[in-house]
């Protein structure tokens, strides 16, 4: 492809520099005139424009990619065609990328690698809730801006189970390095390629190397569909409790995968962390995406943890039981809905309590998620039934707070959120109370008096209320 020439202009925008090359075509810094705000431009190589079967991708791609809103998702500002020249016009990302990083340091302390994979991960469960699958996660598409990590080039995204692994020019939608092995039999795929892919991700940032590193392309291939990696604890510095996080992520029948990305980076923090790593499973991904075994319209039910014992006896028994434990994980459903109390979220789980520490932990812990307005942080602490209630409003669920506070971030720059005189107190619903302040770039300060409370969610204490009082 030939490069534009710098200062050239393109939908609004002045090309400053070439930032980087792919065989899709070329990225540049560049600054859209009519915000003066840095972006970067994506241009389509001609050779791959001309193609009516890769125009018709490269349309999907900018919806798609426009329609999901995740802080760990590059923003599409535009898209379209201007001179016979196909362009994508998205957020400037400044800093590298893991690609890089791995090329320049080798491999990452194993707790950076972990919290990289967890960011990425919550960007694949936005995605995937949507009802679509990336296709193409490596390190070249997360990029990193200082602690950051935004997942990139959603380019070859498809809408999951339709389309073939291979176009028909001959070329791979993936790199090989981090493909599943089922992309490579040509069968149709759901979130859990995706989830394959981000293993592979992680074994590279732990180890400094792909998990499969062959000499050409067919003996990668065939690596992927039949080859055990070598365990990442052979790296010196590497926990062993990382190989069985990605035994997992790397098992080559889709099933015996985490269902879901998210479960993928809560193990694998767990296990830089030290903590244990459990088998607790939830399925997030929709529409298309969604594992075959589970896809039900508009319903994602978590599955059976392993430490049931009678989910023990399922997996070790016949598949035919799959149908009377989905109607118990129904049941289970329902039981939960109805402990529903008013005022709060679901009742606390029978003989699991959290301890003053670990509350207090929490309430820390989301301070200096506010205060360094990390809404992917701020999403780990909190339970998926979390509330949060003002004297002006109330959020229920998750996803509806931490939008909350991401609007609130949108508004007014977080300088600062500190806690004071914090009170903690254990139980099955454990509760720390504080007084805040937040501070706020062009703003007056607020204060007030905040409480948490926190329960045990598959064993792990997690913040499930928060009650916020302004003075």
């Amino acid at each position: 492809m030939t490069d534009v020439l710098e200062g050239a202009h393109i939908a609004g925008c002045r090309l400053e520099a070439v930032a980087g090359r792919g065989g899709m075509g070329i990225v540049y810094k560049a600054t859209q005139l009519s915000l003066a705000r840095p972006v970067a431009v994506k241009l389509i190589a001609p050779e791959h424009a001309a193609d009516e079967g890769f125009r018709e991708r490269f349309e999907r791609e900018s919806r798609m990619a426009a329609a999901i809103e995740h802080p760990n998702v590059i923003p599409v500002y535009g898209a379209g065609e201007e001179d016979g020249r196909l362009y994508l016009v998205m957020r400037w990302v400044a800093g590298t990328d893991l690609h890089r990083l791995l090329r320049s340091d080798g491999k990452l302390d194993p707790l950076r690698a972990a919290e990289i994979v967890g960011q990425v991960a919550d960007a694949l469960d936005a995605a995937h809730a949507a009802g679509l699958v990336h296709r193409d996660v490596k390190p070249a598409n997360v990029l990193l801006s200082g602690e950051h990590a935004y997942l990139a080039d959603f380019g070859l995204t498809r809408l999951a189970g339709h389309d073939p692994v291979i176009t028909s020019t001959g070329q791979f939608l993936g790199t090989v390095d981090y493909m599943a092995p089922e992309q490579f039999r040509r069968e149709a795929v759901d979130a859990r390629a995706d989830v394959y892919a981000l293993g592979c991700v992680l074994y590279a940032a732990l180890t400094g190397a792909p998990p499969f590193p062959r000499e050409t392309v067919p003996a990668t291939m065939l690596a992927h569909m039949h080859d055990p990696p070598a365990p990442p604890s052979d790296t010196p510095g590497v926990s062993r409790d990382f190989d069985r996080v990605l035994a997992r992520a790397l098992a080559k029948a889709p099933a015996d995968r985490y269902p879901s990305a998210g479960d993928l980076g809560r193990a694998a923090l767990a296990a830089a962390e030290g903590r244990s790593v459990t088998e607790a499973e939830r399925s997030v991904a929709r529409g298309e995406a969604a594992p075959r075994t589970l896809r039900q319209p508009d319903v994602t039910l978590p599955l059976p943890d392993d430490s049931d014992p009678v989910v023990r006896r399922y997996r070790a028994g016949s598949r035919r039981s799959w149908a009377l434990l989905a109607a118990v994980g129904a049941f289970a459903v329902c039981a939960v809905a109805l402990s529903t109390f008013v005022g709060g979220g679901t009742a606390p789980p029978p003989g699991g309590s959290v301890s003053a520490d670990d509350v207090a932990r929490l309430a820390r812990s989301f301070a200096r998620a506010y205060a360094t307005e990390d809404a992917p942080r701020m999403t780990r602490l909190l339970t998926s039934d979390a509330q949060r209630v003002t004297p002006s409003d109330r959020e229920r669920g998750r996803s509806e707070v931490v939008a909350s506070y991401q609007g609130q971030f949108a508004r007014n720059e977080t300088t600062g959120f500190t806690l004071s005189g914090l009170d903690a107190s254990g139980g099955p619903t454990a509760r720390a109370t504080a007084r805040y302040r937040a501070t706020y770039r062009g703003a007056a300060p607020s204060t007030g008096t905040i409480t948490f409370d926190a329960i045990l969610e598959r064993g792990h204490p997690r913040i499930q209320l928060i009650v916020a009082r302004p003075d």
